[in-house]
């Protein structure tokens, strides 16, 4: 055999390491990596294969990567070896000590070289190769594979970047992954160099090997966030969450072969089951019990919500607790690090599911994963994951027993296929996970879609009582309906019913109800015209509302309309026919009736081809007649149309038996009202005339009482002017008799100051006899005013009474409290005698002239120019036989709204206290009665005028006197 060199010069190495670390940086797969370190290996050490060999998480392992010279050994990729190959101590030495071995099998030695001491883990300083002798077992099982000489290097990584469980055996937080292996067919030196290089690339490799898990573990976990994002936007996406296409998508990404969603009842919604794939039978068809509702099933998935323990440690009904209550191992993965799940690999294999395992039987599911779902402290329901059994195939380097220990070496390594039917799929750890993530979601999702259901059903309810008491409502009608079509018809009339007796409720103008039900008929029932008959005392009549549907077909229909007068002889004959009796006419063809030629032509005559006439009833009399008409073809009428339009007839009897009682309380209402008015008028007018009959008494008896004594004064009043002349002329005679008088008389002259008495005392009486005739002008004037000593009516000079009315008011013109001067401009025109009331007519003037000056004295004068108001006071002659008195005032004038209700009684626009608005009402009330007319014009801000218009000889003349007797 020839001899491989065992030596290269260091800096072929360091290249060497150089372009084997630059070939694994550049890709992060994992098997690209491997099998470039393999080659790499090869080539370096020129040996006939270089393996890597992978550990399984049940001991066994693989070859993964391998680089090989075909001729000289045949190839093991992919094929697996059983655990029993490498024993369990070798193993540990592998883990604890990083052991590597050289072996040649020619010289029956091996080689170990531990890169850690075994037992305190430090790294040694010396890592020779120390040889001993080879063992028999293992020098066989080289010769049966063709192997001469062989290189073992461990690749050892730390727990978080296997990515897998190992045996439990090992027990140190390291992981051995894996090994290198170089075979050679022939024997071969192995120098300590080659070892050094050979584990400088196990390094890489390891670090290469921990990226690429971790690479995996990104991988898986970006994968797995995407399916759980696939299906919450499932669960969340919509208002009803679609749960069995959740579902669908939760028993992909699991890969499984179907899946159940199970939801518990709870009052009072019903359990709810959604399924996709296969599926086991139900616990009791009859009764619908499902496999969740086993009671072991039932109390598992009640367990996730129990806080506390019992005696065995475990929350009552755990896997945990079944497990410990019937003495059986736990599953270390599913029991103890998702206690809430229970992950089932082989269901035919699980003591606890011996009494649900036969519900299987018809199915290919062999693998479980049960995730039980609850919102808080409230279970909702459970998710199940199905796996199918599957037919598994092993390629194994020679044949094995594996149920048996191989108690020698191998002596073939010849492929051997084994294969196993119907085995179930075991669960990985980060597919529980998932499963445990998509629990939350499932379980918020059920929360919600249950709450959903709450208040669609609370709706449902009460649509279900909204639409009852609407079929209650619409019974009647629905009775004589066969179709959709025929119930909505009923119900829109139904409708319209109610909203046609809402308008006629609205008015109770029977103009404006005739119109609006006619209106909405037509409409309603789409008919081309609607009318409204009403009979005269003959039984003849005309129609009094009409609305029609104008098209150019049917334009021209007579003189059909408001104001046609209907006379049907027969209807006059038998006062009413049958609509006397409550009859409906209905026709649906005029031609096909068996109608009088007399009425055919009546309708042709009006262009009629159908109609349906119903009588109006006003209590129990016949009124007229409520009709609806085709004019542009003939019409098959439906009962509900003909009820209705009776219905509407009936309400339009409601409506004018209303209309007549309220017509008839108005009349009545009117005429009380009047009547009160009238009392109340003639109860102020009796007050004001016997307020103003007794101010007449009043000034009458001043007057009378006046005038005596002011007569004596003034009848008297020459005499002393006489008496005194005398004696003045004595004193003159006596003083030119005796010009020296006594000291005592020159004394008594010049203390009395004769000559001024002289002078004054002729004077004095002239102001005396003016103020006497001022007196007795003053009670001419009250006694004209009170005219209590003339006849009630009589004729009178209207200049006079105005005169006496100002002398009474001329204190008011000027008082002290007020700015302003009221100043009286006379404009009298020749008046005759008019015959009249001189008391009353009197009264008119004062309430007039009075009105003026508390108008104009309330006035703010806006400056000096402005303290002076005019009162203008104009008569005049405007006929033969009528006179017109104007009484105006430059004051503010009247507003419109307020000269409405100038004249009404007990209307004032004073304050309270001031006036009380009988006044011009009174005064309106005398005119009105002496046939003439009181009115004013004023436009605001100029002033107002007054206007009195008499007639010179009126109703209450002299001639009417003796019939009329004194008012």
């Amino acid at each position: 055999m020839d001899q491989l060199q065992t030596t290269q010069p260091i800096s072929i190495q360091e290249n060497l390491l150089h372009r084997i670390a630059n070939r694994i940086r550049q890709s992060l797969e994992l098997t690209e990596i491997l099998n470039t370190t393999v080659t790499e290996i090869r080539d370096y050490l020129g040996t006939d294969r270089v393996k890597v060999y992978k550990f399984n998480s049940d001991g066994n392992g693989v070859v993964i990567a391998e680089s090989l010279d075909h001729h000289r050994l045949p190839s093991l990729l992919g094929l697996n070896f059983p655990a029993d190959d490498i024993p369990p101590y070798a193993r540990e030495l592998f883990l604890k000590a990083r052991q590597r071995s050289v072996v040649d099998v020619s010289s029956h030695s091996i080689g170990l070289s531990p890169l850690d001491h075994p037992e305190t883990g430090e790294a040694q300083t010396d890592q020779d190769i120390r040889y001993r002798p080879l063992d028999p077992c293992h020098a066989e099982y080289l010769n049966a594979m063709g192997v001469q000489s062989s290189i073992v290097v461990p690749i050892v990584l730390e727990e978080m970047s296997t990515g897998k469980e190992q045996p439990a055996h090992l027990g140190t937080s390291d992981k051995l992954w894996g090994l290198i292996v170089c075979h050679h067919s022939e024997s071969r030196a192995v120098s300590e160099t080659e070892l050094a290089f050979i584990q400088t690339v196990v390094d890489q490799v390891g670090l290469a090997i921990a990226q690429s898990v971790l690479l995996n573990q990104v991988r898986a976990q970006a994968e797995q966030e995407a399916n759980i994002n696939r299906v919450t936007k499932l669960l969340y996406n919509s208002p009803t969450t679609e749960l069995q296409s959740a579902l669908e998508e939760a028993v992909s990404t699991f890969q499984g072969s179907g899946g159940r969603l199970y939801l518990l009842a709870e009052e009072p919604q019903a359990k709810e089951l959604y399924a996709c794939g296969q599926q086991p039978a139900t616990i009791d068809a009859d009764q619908n019990r499902t496999i969740e509702e086993n009671y072991l099933w039932k109390n598992f998935i009640h367990s996730v919500i129990e806080s506390d323990s019992d005696n065995s440690g475990y929350k009552p009904w755990s896997v945990q607790w079944m497990r410990s209550a019937y003495s059986l191992g736990a599953e270390q993965l599913t029991t103890d690090r998702y206690p809430n799940l229970w992950a089932i690999a082989d269901l035919y294999r699980e003591p606890l599911f011996r009494t649900l395992a036969p519900f299987f039987d018809n199915t290919s599911i062999r693998s479980l994963l049960i995730v039980p779902l609850h919102h808080g402290t409230h279970v909702v329901g459970c998710l199940t994951i199905f796996r199918d059994e599957i037919d598994t195939e092993i390629s194994w380097a020679g044949y094995h027993n594996p149920d048996a220990r191989q108690l020698m070496a191998r002596q073939s390594f010849e492929v051997w296929k084994q294969t196993k039917k119907g085995e179930g799929q075991a669960w990985m750890e980060e597919e529980i996970r998932y499963a445990q993530a998509l629990s939350e979601r499932f379980s918020t999702a059920i929360k919600q879609y249950r709450l959903y259901q709450q208040v669609q059903g609370l709706n449902a309810n009460l649509e279900a009582q909204v639409e009852e008491r609407t079929q209650q409502l619409q019974q009647r009608t629905q009775q004589l309906q066969h179709s959709n079509q025929e119930l909505e018809n009923s119900f829109s009339r139904q409708e319209a019913l109610v909203g046609i007796v809402s308008k006629i409720r609205e008015s109770l103008d029977i103009e404006e109800i005739f119109r609006v039900t006619t209106q909405e008929l037509s409409q309603i029932m789409t008919v081309d015209r609607a009318s409204v008959y009403r009979f005269d005392a003959d039984w003849g009549g005309e129609i009094v509302a009409d609305f029609n549907w104008v098209t150019p077909e049917w334009r021209d229909t007579g003189s059909l309309g408001v104001g046609t007068v209907w006379n049907d002889t027969h209807l006059q004959e038998t006062q009413g026919g049958r609509y006397r009796n409550g009859e409906v006419f209905v026709v649906d063809d005029v031609y096909q009736q068996g109608l009088s030629q007399c009425h055919l032509d009546i309708y042709e005559q009006f262009k009629i081809k159908a109609f349906i006439t119903v009588p109006i009833l006003v209590g129990q009399e016949l009124w007229g007649i409520l009709g609806v008409y085709q004019h542009q073809e003939t019409r098959k009428w439906e009962r509900p149309e003909v009820e209705f339009t009776n219905q509407i007839a009936a309400q339009l009897g409601v409506a004018l038996q209303h209309a007549s009682l309220l017509a008839h309380n108005r009349s009545k209402t009117e005429a009380l009202s009047n009547t009160l008015n009238n009392l109340k008028e003639t109860q102020a007018q009796l007050i004001q005339t016997e307020k103003m009959s007794s101010l007449g008494q009043l000034v009458a008896g001043i007057a009378h009482e006046i005038n005596n004594p002011v007569n004596f004064i003034h009848a008297n009043l020459a005499h002393l002017n006489e008496y005194t002349g005398n004696l003045f002329r004595v004193l003159a005679s006596y003083q030119s008799h005796y010009p020296d008088p006594t000291d005592d008389i020159e004394a008594l002259l010049e203390e009395v100051d004769l000559e001024y008495i002289e002078q004054d005392l002729p004077k004095l009486c002239s102001s005396l006899s003016v103020g006497t005739k001022r007196i007795r002008e003053i009670v001419t004037s009250l006694r004209n005013f009170s005219r209590l000593d003339e006849s009630s009516v009589k004729t009178v000079d209207l200049h006079e009474g105005i005169e006496s009315t100002l002398l009474i008011l001329q204190h008011r013109l000027k008082t002290s409290d007020s700015k302003t001067t009221v100043k009286v401009v006379k404009d009298y025109g020749d008046l005759p005698l008019v015959e009249c009331h001189s008391g009353q007519i009197n009264q008119v003037f004062m309430n007039l002239i009075a009105n003026a000056i508390d108008v104009l004295l309330s006035m703010e004068p806006a400056d000096d120019n402005d303290k002076t108001k005019t009162i203008t006071i104009t008569t005049q002659q405007t006929s033969p036989d009528w006179v017109k008195v104007s009484v105006k005032d430059d004051g503010e004038g009247i507003e419109p709204n307020v000269l409405k209700k100038l004249f009404d009684p007990f209307f004032t626009t004073k304050m309270v206290g001031k006036g009380t608005g009988l006044g011009l009402s009174i005064s309106y009330r005398i005119i009105k009665e002496h046939e003439g007319k009181l009115y004013c014009n004023s436009t605001p801000g100029e002033g107002a005028e007054f206007v009195i218009e008499l007639p010179v000889k009126g109703a209450l003349g002299i001639g009417s006197l003796a019939k009329s007797g004194d008012r």
